[in-house]
């Protein structure tokens, strides 16, 4: 499974901030943060990655 979530800006400061969140993303393309969850990834999971990734990324993008 990967999942990736294009940005209009390159995001690649995103990766320390999320490593700091206790997420391991990585960015690919300049743009594209790409992510690696397991084929087992159940719905609670996928929830509570939303409800970390969400905010991060919304204050990347205000912040530019």
């Amino acid at each position: 499974l990967m999942i990736g979530i294009e940005l209009d800006r390159p995001c690649g400061a995103l990766v320390g901030q999320a490593l700091e969140a206790g997420y391991l993303i990585n960015v690919t393309a300049d743009k594209v943060v790409r992510l690696l969850p397991s084929l087992n990834f159940s719905e609670r999971e996928a929830a509570a990655l939303v409800e970390g990734l969400v905010p991060l990324i919304k204050g990347f993008l205000a912040a530019q």
